[in-house]
């Protein structure tokens, strides 16, 4: 069969099994590009036709963007702590949205949503500190390293390396899917509870009052996403009203604890809200132009030295955005179209040359929001399996380029709406945060175990993973 044909997260992993068992060799130069645009091009019309529901496509597209907005803002301080302010807010969201845009027309499975991640934000910070190592100012050295990893991804892709997709089992997406979910968890309940001074009583009042509302903010947010999340299940209210609740969760979430912390005769001391500079001017973070020249300020032990970041900018992301493309097209969906997992890796290598040009940190597929927002693109309904336990079950997913394509064209908005994002309490961020940490967890297969080990043993439901282990 094509590689690009069977699903490399399914747990019939025969396809991969075969392969291996006949001695394919693993680097099978363009045959990978080949198989994924044969699969893919006659489908790319089918890509931008009108969605089965409209409603759904937008309601999606809306979801996707606050989802990746929230923790972009969180990876823009700690990206600007790693790079003494030479990136920032601006250029994170600046960037999700060209790579986006980029990714949403031109990959071949264009549900997986484009950004910025945490690892990226420590890379960043490393190859900051390695520019005085090889004594080159920063951008310049920036443009090389982008330049550096695009082109291993290119030649990866081409030379058919993405092949070791194959080789990553469902324990292994689950278990990267586990592990982001609680790295999530624990940075959000981190910078929720550790701010409070529990140990530290000469602390000034206004402060110590504005550390406990972000933390009741913060868990506000997190309850009202979480509780809204499954709305669509509930008896209450009409079907379209649910609809709405659960599509617009994280929205409504942010909204009300931005509307809590203005509550009029409430004193919240001196409560943190988002740090950026509003209105944004449309100028970078730090003092440069937008176009970075790649030989001034650079000798060519910097350029070669670059290799060493670029380097590590691959090992990144061939696993993240692999296993986030994965994540978002496990067999649960029932997704009609093919993945193109070497076309893909293709054109997230190209997308480093804009980050290159313009001084912004590159970006890959998300966990968990990826795969969060194919769920919001499904159509689902509950039903209860042969062993008594109620799942939600996939009927239709709305495949098409749009909601990529729209979440990544709202970022102009929030570029220009940054005297609005100001507003937003941290506590919000945080709650945001942990709410997608918690929706990282819902589902997955190592962590609904490890629950199944604390509970009574009588209330277990009798699934195989209890009964036959």
């Amino acid at each position: 069969k094509s590689p690009s044909t069977p699903h490399p997260s399914s747990s019939n992993q025969t396809t991969a099994s075969a392969s291996s068992s006949t001695g394919t060799p693993l680097l099978r130069p363009l045959l990978g590009l080949r198989s994924d645009l044969s699969a893919r091009l006659p489908l790319y019309r089918s890509d931008w036709s009108r969605p089965r529901s409209l409603p759904t496509v937008l309601n999606a597209t809306l979801f996707a963007f606050v989802i990746q907005l929230i923790p972009a803002l969180i990876f823009a301080e700690l990206m600007a702590r790693e790079t003494d302010d030479s990136l920032g807010a601006a250029e994170v969201l600046l960037s999700s949205a060209v790579i986006g845009i980029l990714y949403a027309i031109f990959a071949g499975q264009p549900l997986v949503i484009m950004g910025i991640t945490g690892p990226v934000a420590i890379l960043l910070g490393t190859s900051h500190r390695l520019t005085e190592t090889f004594d080159a100012d920063y951008f310049p050295f920036f443009f090389w390293t982008c330049l550096w990893a695009g082109g291993m991804h290119v030649a990866s892709s081409a030379v058919g390396l993405v092949d070791l997709v194959w080789k990553v089992t469902p324990f292994t997406s689950q278990i990267f899917e586990l592990f982001i979910g609680i790295s999530f968890i624990y940075l959000s309940c981190r910078d929720l509870i550790e701010p409070i001074y529990l140990n530290e009583w000469d602390v000034d009042p206004a402060e110590r009052a504005g550390r406990y509302a972000t933390l009741l903010l913060g868990m506000a947010t997190c309850g009202i996403s979480w509780t809204l999340h499954f709305a669509e299940t509930w008896v209450l209210f009409t079907r379209q009203i649910r609809t709405v609740l659960g599509s617009y969760n994280t929205l409504i979430a942010v909204v009300l604890a931005t509307a809590l912390s203005y509550l009029p005769g409430v004193d919240m001391g001196t409560l943190e809200r988002v740090d950026i500079v509003a209105p944004w001017d449309w100028r970078p973070t730090a003092d440069r132009p937008w176009i970075t020249n790649p030989t001034q300020g650079i000798s060519a032990k910097g350029i070669f030295g670059a290799i060493i970041p670029g380097f590590m900018f691959f090992l990144l992301f061939i696993i993240d955005h692999n296993v986030s493309s994965i994540l978002s097209q496990v067999p649960k969906y029932n997704l009609q179209k093919p993945p193109a997992y070497h076309w893909d890796f293709l054109v997230l290598g190209i997308t480093f040359l804009p980050c290159a040009l313009l001084g912004l940190p590159p970006g890959n597929g998300l966990i968990p929001q990826a795969p969060l927002h194919v769920r919001a693109l499904c159509t689902r309904k509950l039903e209860t399996d042969r062993y008594g336990v109620k799942r939600e079950v996939v009927t239709h997913v709305e495949e098409q380029r749009w909601s990529g394509l729209g979440q990544s064209l709202l970022m102009f908005v929030a570029l220009g709406a940054f005297e609005v994002i100001s507003w937003i309490p941290r506590g919000a961020l945080f709650g945001l945060l942990l709410y997608l940490g918690i929706g990282a967890l819902h589902g997955n297969e190592i962590w609904e175990r490890t629950v199944f080990c604390l509970m009574v043993a009588k209330k277990r439901p009798p699934v195989p993973v209890v009964t036959d282990v």
